[in-house]
């Protein structure tokens, strides 16, 4: 393929004009040769302008033809920085340049899509409230429906899935509003005989935002003046006190792009061609993300482990239940079918699941979220949208409440016989963790702020270690101020570990994650900031699409196996799902140890769209012998899950990230490749339908970034937000909320190695950087060698000689000549 740097193939020799044999003609021969290069040059010239014209057109007509900034458009610069990622001749290296640059010089965070209007005649006062009760009723006859609808049995991977990412008693209550405010909306639509509002010129089907819709129920009214502004509230209340609702739990996920929904109001997103559908998840997980055995040696697990633990931390969708919070099985053949089942079709000939005659993969929409209008579904967040280490402490004040030892500031733990602390237990044997044959020895599993800790064991050592990480600090805080009260250190502790989980994201994790060059130009490396970081304007809100499908990247980063060091120092593998729902190995004395060095001793997989057949085959799979031991494919249920919120396509969020376009086939080769594109040729009617998960998952990354450039888009547009829309962060100047210069630099020495030398068993070495690999640039070190925390900046003025028992043994807190009192978290 010719390059710009190709010599032209003229047929006529290189050198100059007087070598040429004398039989060409000298003289005519170089006027021919001038009105040849001539003509050469003005077919050139035509090109770049006709090049020009059409770039301008497309770049004014971007966004269905709003006219955007300048500098949008990007002269494309040739970089050997970039990776070639592809052998495909259709990739150019360039693009992912260019697109890097586009995104550098969009206005950050982006802005919105204002609510689609209301696309239906206003309803009248009898319509209004005709339907409200159609859908108090359909509410009524969905709740007897579901006394008759059978339950997966106990730990079958649906069962087993359903109980990790289950709804709390707050989030069905609203939710039911939520199911009513839907029904309502689409009575009315069918007084209207509208079974699917017509696209026209939109690229969506959305309804619009319509008229207020009254349940009875007065709006919750916040008052913000009686609340401290010193710590932040348990649910996220109060952060904004001019919009209280700001970043609060139990709130529905905010739009970037309105939904597109099948029938405009909650109907799954389908395809573009009224004629058509989307093919199977399972299909595209089959064709598109097939499993990939190669693996990044400069990252570790680490990386991915930190990712689940801060997506916990600000994201928890809400699940429909049955009958008393119960699992819903989509996949039974006996009675009815629940209404708010979406299973996943499994095709004849599919390579695992035929084995085993499995058709039929379960799956659940998530809840719908009330929003006090005629409108489109919306979903519900359960946690707080704020790096507040609510995966921690709960997102409630209730949970919260449950979690405190009501002593000197401590979170609650189960105290070993061998004199180490695990979290606290959960007894339930139908929490989809418990199992019979562990429990019968004494292990249980645990409990803590968030339900999906158990969910895999590297994640439950994440949540052990952060609570006991609280408990030092509360340690640290009462050995330094002896009067303080136990609501005092623990608020204080509290507020020290959010800190610190900002930093670590913001510090180690996003620099991998989007790349340095992208984290400093959008401000979100720590330590640059001299002006105050809060922007009260700024919705710091979690956006559906970063919950339902971008932060949902580090999924294919999980390798098939895990490196695993035993007591006599070998290394074995075991497999990825051999951790899922099985913390007990936590109970070992040496449990928590051998957990994070598996995390810390084994690559990440390479960023790309393939999977491993332990998440697209064995996801919770099976513990009955009487079911088969297939489990779920994770591809599928997050390919799925974009569908159920009613998540435009890929091309739609390329168009609003201003990236180059690909709304049809050939533009798309041009970004993934002509294999790439001919093989979801075969799987979608058009181009348009392409869901974003895939499409995003298939881009090459940018730099030295692990993301493409869509989820480099999704993912910047949320962190900014997190950043510049939180009252609270650890950065800020202004406010009593801040820290003192003294406290911030305590809290900037913070990582995650130290936090592990400091709260595991017996870890005394690691490298620094615990999510990069071991390299010179990266060593491993002694855990003494790390710094610890000086506990000094939050000293009152009176301070006496005390003794305090730490997590691990006796230790002396003394003020130094200096006036320093530093408690060794190590």
């Amino acid at each position: 393929m010719a390059s710009e740097t190709t010599p032209l193939n003229t047929d006529i020799p290189p050198g100059p004009s007087y070598v040429y044999p004398r039989g060409l003609g000298s003289r005519a021969r170089q006027r021919q040769i001038r009105q040849f290069q001539c003509c050469i040059c003005a077919t050139f010239l035509v090109i770049f302008i006709v090049a020009l014209v059409i770039t301008i057109t497309y770049t004014l007509s971007a966004e269905g033809g709003d006219i955007v900034d300048n500098s949008t458009i990007v002269p494309v610069v040739p970089s050997t920085s970039i990776v070639d990622n592809s052998t495909d001749p259709a990739l150019n290296t360039t693009d992912l340049l260019t697109s890097l640059q586009v995104l550098l010089q969009l206005n950050w965070p982006l802005e919105d899509e204002v609510p689609d209007n209301w696309t239906l005649p206003q309803p009248t006062d009898q319509e209004l409230s005709d339907s409200v009760s159609f859908g108090k009723r359909a509410l009524g006859d969905r709740e007897i429906l579901e006394e008759g609808i059978p339950s997966p049995d106990n730990g079958t991977p649906s069962f087993r899935h359903q109980k990790a990412i289950a709804s709390t008693p707050e989030a069905r209550t609203m939710t039911k509003r939520g199911f009513v405010e839907n029904q309502a909306t689409r009575s009315f639509l069918s007084r209207h005989n509208i079974t699917r509002p017509s696209r026209g010129n939109r690229r969506r089907n959305s309804i619009g935002q319509g008229a207020h819709i009254d349940l009875g129920q007065p709006q919750f009214r916040i008052n913000c003046s009686q609340v401290s502004k010193n710590y932040r509230t348990a649910n996220g209340t109060c952060n904004n006190p001019y919009k209280p609702h700001y970043g609060e739990s139990l709130t529905p996920f905010r739009r970037i792009l309105n939904p597109d929904y099948g029938d405009g109001v909650q109907e799954p997103r389908n395809a573009s061609n009224p004629k058509a559908d989307l093919p199977s998840a399972r299909k595209i997980s089959l064709e598109m993300h097939r499993p990939s055995f190669d693996s990044d040696p400069m990252f570790t697990v680490m990386m991915a482990v930190w990712g689940q633990f801060l997506d916990h931390d600000i994201t928890a969708t809400a699940l429909n239940q049955g009958q008393n919070g119960q699992p819903i099985d989509c996949c039974s053949e006996e009675g009815q079918k629940h209404p708010e089942c979406f299973p996943v079709p499994i095709e004849k000939g599919d390579p695992y699941f035929d084995e085993y005659n499995v058709t039929c993969m379960g799956f659940v929409r998530s809840a719908p979220a009330p929003t006090g209008r005629f409108g489109p579904r919306q979903q519900l967040n359960q946690a707080t949208a704020f790096i507040d280490g609510s995966a921690v402490y709960g997102s409630t004040q209730a949970r919260t409440n449950a979690l405190r030892e009501n002593t000197r500031g401590r979170l609650r733990m189960f105290h070993t016989t061998d004199n180490r602390t695990l979290l606290p237990l959960s007894t339930d044997p139908t929490d989809g963790c418990n199992d019979a044959v562990q429990n019968a020895a004494g292990r249980y599993c645990f409990d803590t702020g968030d339900s999906r800790a158990n969910e895999n064991l590297l994640l439950t050592s994440m949540h052990l270690l952060w609570a006991r990480q609280h408990n030092n600090l509360a340690e640290g805080l009462s050995a330094v101020n002896p009067n303080w009260t136990d609501e005092k250190v623990f608020q204080e502790a509290r507020k020290i570990l959010g800190a610190q989980i900002q930093h670590i994201t913001y510090g180690e994790f996003l620099p991998i994650l989007l790349g340095w060059e992208f984290c400093m130009h959008l401000k979100l490396v720590p330590g640059n900031e001299t002006d105050d970081t809060y922007k009260p304007n700024v919705d710091p809100t979690i956006a559906n699409s970063f919950a339902a499908a971008a932060f949902r990247f580090s999924h294919n980063l999980l390798p098939g196996l895990m490196n695993a060091t035993k007591d006599d120092n070998k290394t074995e593998a075991i497999h990825l799902h051999e951790m899922l729902f099985n913390p007990f190995s936590l109970w070992h004395p040496r449990g928590v140890d051998e957990a994070v060095a598996s995390a810390v001793d084994t690559s990440l997989s390479r960023p790309d769209g393939h999977f491993t057949t332990e998440l697209s085959e064995r996801l919770f799979e099976t513990t009955s012998e009487a079911k088969p031991p297939c489990g779920l494919d994770l591809v599928s249920l997050n390919i799925q899950r974009g569908r159920d919120h009613g998540l435009p396509g890929y091309s739609e969020w390329r168009r609003k990230c201003k990236l180059p376009r690909t709304a049809t086939w050939t533009e798309m080769k041009a970004i993934l490749g002509n294999e790439t594109v001919e093989r979801l040729q075969n799987l979608y009617d058009s181009s348009d339908d392409v869901d974003v998960y895939t499409g995003a998952l298939l881009e090459k990354p940018v730099n030295d970034s692990l993301v493409g450039p869509l989820l480099l888009c999704m993912l910047g547009d949320q962190f900014v937000r997190l950043k510049q829309g939180d009252a609270f962060w650890y950065e800020r100047t202004k406010g009593s909320q801040r820290f003192s210069a003294d406290q911030k630099r305590e809290i900037q020495k913070t990582t995650l190695a130290g936090v592990i030398c400091a709260n595991a068993d017996a870890v005394e070495r690691a490298q620094r950087e615990v999510m990069r690999a071991v390299s010179n640039e990266n060593p491993v070190v002694d855990c003494t060698t790390l710094d610890t925390f000086d506990f000094t900046p939050w000293k009152d003025q009176n301070l006496h000689m005390v003794k305090v028992d730490s997590e691990k043994s006796k230790v002396s807190v003394h003020p130094s000549k200096d006036g320093k009192v530093t408690v060794p978290l190590n």
